[in-house]
C-alpha cells in the first residue's frame, strides 16, 4: 500500500496538483529523512521544526514575523531549491511523485485526473493507495471520490472501446476508504507536496521574481521520483 500526500497550487486559471506516493513498508525511513532535513533547517538556518513552510509564504516572507526575519529572499530561495534534492533523494526509499497541470481552471477536474491516473498506477504496481490531503476542501474531495468509486466514465484514447461505446466506466477501486484530511502544519510531506506543486506552478508560468530566484528551474532537478507513466509524451510524466 502507498500513502499519497497531496497539496496544491494555483494562479488562477492554472492548478497544479503534486501527490508524493511512500510505500507504507519504507515509511519510517522515509520520514526519519525528511524530519532530518527539517531538524538541519533547525540546526543551520534557526527554523522551527514545528513551522509551517508553505510555499508562497516562505518564499515572500509574508505572515513570517521574526521567524524567517533573518533569512533573505536569496537565502530563502536557495532552501526552496535544496528542498528537491532532498525529494530526489527519497527515491531510495521508494517515494513516487504525481503531479498535474491544469489550465482550464477547474481544480476539480484536476484533481480527478490525478485520481484516475493513480489508480491506473496503483494497479499496474499491484499496490492500493490511501490519500492524505492538505485541509480545506473535505467536502468536494469526498464526494469526488465516493463517485469515482462507483461511476468514473472514462473515454477511450481510440476514440471508441473495444464494445463501440465512447465512455467506460472505470470505478477506482484501487484507491481505499475516504481521503484522510490533515491541517499541512502537521504533515512534512504534505508540505513539502505543497513546495512541489509550487515548483512545478512557476516552472510552467513562471514570474520576474520566479526567474530572479531560479524558482522556475527548481522541479527540474526532480528525475528519478516521477512517475513518467503518467504522461510518456511528457518529458517530466506531468499529466496534463
Amino acid at each position: 500500500m502507498h500513502f499519497l500526500y497531496i497539496d496544491d497550487s494555483t494562479d488562477r486559471p492554472n492548478h497544479i496538483f503534486s501527490a508524493i506516493a511512500v510505500p507504507h513498508r519504507r515509511w519510517n525511513e522515509a520520514f526519519a529523512f525528511i524530519k532530518s532535513w527539517r531538524q538541519h533547517l533547525k540546526e543551520i538556518h534557526n527554523i522551527p521544526i514545528a513551522y509551517e513552510l508553505h510555499a508562497t509564504h516562505f518564499l515572500s516572507g509574508r505572515g513570517s514575523g521574526p521567524i524567517l526575519g533573518h533569512l533573505s529572499r536569496h537565502k530563502r530561495a536557495q532552501i526552496f531549491h535544496k528542498h528537491f534534492q532532498v525529494i530526489e533523494y527519497m527515491k531510495r526509499f521508494d517515494v513516487r511523485v504525481f503531479n498535474v497541470c491544469n489550465s482550464d481552471d477547474d481544480q476539480f477536474r484536476a484533481f480527478e485526473r490525478l485520481l484516475n491516473r493513480v489508480n491506473r498506477t496503483m494497479q499496474a504496481w499491484d499496490s492500493y493507495a490511501f490519500l492524505v490531503c492538505d485541509e480545506g476542501k473535505e467536502t468536494q474531495y469526498r464526494r469526488l471520490v465516493r463517485r469515482m468509486r462507483v461511476f468514473n466514465p472514462i473515454p477511450s484514447n481510440r476514440q471508441v472501446w473495444d464494445n463501440g461505446d465512447i465512455f467506460k466506466n472505470i470505478p477506482i477501486e484501487r484507491i481505499l476508504e475516504d481521503p484522510q484530511f490533515k491541517p499541512s502544519q502537521d504533515s512534512f510531506f504534505i508540505q513539502s507536496a505543497d513546495f512541489i506543486a509550487h515548483g512545478l506552478l512557476r516552472r510552467e508560468f513562471p514570474t520576474p521574481n520566479a526567474r530572479k530566484r531560479r524558482i522556475h528551474q527548481s522541479f527540474d532537478q526532480l528525475n528519478s521520483v516521477l512517475v513518467y507513466e503518467c504522461n510518456r509524451e511528457d518529458a517530466k510524466g506531468i499529466i496534463r
